[in-house]
């Protein structure tokens, strides 16, 4: 009877939920405003002038390579730990996250290929440690967070991440001539899915009504910002991938 009690405390009235979806969403815009202004990745700015290196550009694709899979099963984690949840758009939502990543690593082989990078090229790759901090903090994530944490935290990288993997498009289809099938996985970001949003507003609120404190889903975003730009300044260093 204790434990009944108990798990009833902890599921966040119907009126907290809608009484805390002005905070979410305040919440959400705060943070946009903080982390989508920031400057241009030096990475950016060198391929739109056509002056960035190929083996940087094919350290970016096998990074990301890396970055998926590690992501997937970070994904597939929250999704088990979370699945089960009351509320539709908890479960909706780390199953979107989940199966965006198979179809990602699914169309990122066409952007490897077009980079000309050779399968030798993959298995001998060494990581840079500052690109694969990124996908040890989703993992962390993964693992300790909650539900309105990692929404929070996607919501506002997907949008980061998005905004710099459209321009990397966009300069390669410029100066390299690329096809939309050979972009497809860098496209795959340039916007928000229909309803990602509402989503991650939803699960944000549900936490703010069940305790999550707004400052601990703004440090979430804060890190998970930090290791994006970290991700990007890692490709400021000399590479070599052959």
């Amino acid at each position: 009877m204790g434990l009944v009690v108990l798990l009833a405390m902890t599921q966040p009235a119907t009126a907290d939920i809608a009484t805390n979806q002005q905070d979410a969403k305040a919440l959400i815009e705060r943070l946009e405003k903080l982390y989508l202004k920031g400057p241009t990745p030096v990475f950016v700015l060198q391929l739109e002038k056509n002056t960035l290196p190929d083996a940087k550009l094919q350290a970016f694709a096998m990074e990301q390579r890396l970055i998926n899979l590690s992501d997937l099963r970070s994904n597939a984690l929250s999704l088990h730990r979370f699945g089960g949840l009351p509320g539709h758009s908890t479960r909706a939502f780390f199953t979107r996250i989940t199966t965006a990543e198979i179809q990602a690593n699914t169309l990122l082989p066409n952007l490897i290929q077009a980079l000309g990078i050779s399968p030798e090229q993959i298995a001998q790759y060494q990581p840079l440690a500052g690109a694969q901090a990124y996908p040890a903090y989703t993992t962390w994530l993964a693992n300790y967070a909650t539900p309105a944490e990692i929404a929070a935290a996607l919501l506002i990288n997907f949008q980061s991440f998005g905004k710099n993997a459209e321009r990397v498009a966009k300069a390669l289809k410029q100066n390299k001539r690329f096809t939309n099938e050979q972009l497809s996985f860098l496209m795959t970001f340039s916007q928000l899915p229909e309803g990602f949003r509402e989503q991650a507003i939803d699960i944000i609120a549900r936490g703010l009504a069940s305790g999550v404190r707004e400052n601990d889903i703004a440090i979430r975003v804060r890190l998970i910002q930090t290791y994006e730009r970290e991700f990007w300044r890692a490709f400021e260093a000399k590479i070599n991938t052959n």
